[in-house]
């Protein structure tokens, strides 16, 4: 469902991924009302990957989240983390939607299923960001929390 790429993969620090997402959709979530956070440590490995990629990843779990605060209302938050533990570096995405609905969870990552009303999504976007984190030998998962949703994505660190 996506375009391989055909560059080696490449050194990446985790930090500029999300900055660089945030610098193309600062804005449309700034218009939308949406503060942003982000906790990023003062040092960060790097891990193995293709850069837009990751940044296509990372977009998309930026505009699910706008999405589903946008159709709730209320406070409107997202929260983007990037940590290290033993043998994995972590990127959270976590926002204040409302959560996703449990028949849903196990789903969402399926190619085509889309819990938006029909034309406004095409059930692509997790579907090929699983298969993008899952070419770097990681996972991404989803998980309800307090009033939203968080999405994991775990990454090997390179040794």
């Amino acid at each position: 469902f996506g375009r391989e790429a055909t560059e080696d993969p490449a050194l990446i620090d985790p930090r500029n991924v999300v900055t660089n997402a945030l610098d193309l959709m600062g804005e449309q979530l700034r218009l939308a009302g949406i503060e942003v956070v982000t906790e990023f440590p003062e040092d960060s490995p790097c891990v193995l990957g293709h850069i837009i990629q990751m940044e296509q990843v990372i977009i998309n779990l930026l505009t699910n989240a706008r999405d589903a605060m946008s159709e709730r209302g209320g406070a409107m938050k997202i929260t983007l983390r990037v940590f290290v533990d033993q043998q994995h570096l972590h990127i959270t995405s976590e926002d204040t939607g409302g959560g996703i609905a449990q028949n849903a969870l196990s789903r969402i990552f399926e190619p085509f299923y889309t819990t938006k009303e029909m034309g406004k999504g095409t059930g692509l976007g997790l579907s090929v960001g699983y298969g993008i984190i899952r070419d770097m030998k990681g996972t991404i998962t989803a998980e309800n929390i307090n009033d939203g949703a968080r999405f994991t994505i775990t990454l090997p660190l390179v040794s």
